[in-house]
């Protein structure tokens, strides 16, 4: 990869690092991810300038959202992250999970009308109406969640560590997605494609 790379100032309101600068570690997460994905997102760029921490929350955040990790299937994962992005006004990442919810669900259009609003959406399960309705609220409102809504979980036979990691997607994109606000990250080309 080349210094050239992340060099764009356009994609965010602060400086986007030269690759050289970055610590080792970061530069081969970017790199993996480019060459995983085929390009570099803008949000890996433009958070590139925290270096370790950077790097760090990168790890994190890729983790919870591994198709082949997690004790969520991804598709559920995908739901709790991309109605976060919805909630909270998101445009980079609701526009990067439309896209992945709707690989995940089979189907991009629905993946596209929950990253609108998952209200419309009739077609959802009500497993994923209830992950998504436990994930606005968390994102949005923190202290109203309540024991119905965590007992609501166990209905769907989600176990208690299912439940801490399904508050973590949403912790998590709380963060990314005040990073990419703030930021002002710009959607990849990749999104309208």
């Amino acid at each position: 990869m080349t210094a050239e790379v992340l060099s764009s100032t356009t994609i965010s309101r602060l400086r986007v690092p030269e690759i050289d600068e970055l610590p080792a570690a970061l530069r081969d997460q970017i790199s993996s991810l480019t060459a995983q994905l085929g390009y570099t997102p803008n949000w890996v760029r433009a958070f590139a300038l925290g270096g370790a921490h950077a790097a760090r929350f990168n790890a994190y955040l890729l983790a919870l959202l591994d198709p082949n990790g997690g004790l969520l299937p991804y598709v559920d994962r995908e739901i709790l992250a991309t109605v976060t992005s919805a909630e909270n006004g998101c445009s980079y990442c609701r526009l990067n999970h439309a896209g992945s919810l709707g690989e995940a669900l089979g189907d991009k259009r629905i993946g596209t009308r929950v990253a609108i609003d998952y209200r419309e959406v009739r077609e959802l399960s009500a497993r994923h109406r209830t992950l998504a309705g436990f994930a606005s609220r968390l994102a949005l409102h923190p202290t109203d969640v309540t024991d119905a809504d965590i007992e609501g979980l166990r209905e769907l036979g989600l176990d208690d560590e299912q439940i801490y990691e399904a508050i973590q997607v949403v912790a998590a994109f709380v963060a990314a997605n005040r990073f990419s606000i703030v930021l002002q990250v710009t959607p990849d080309d990749q999104f309208f494609g």
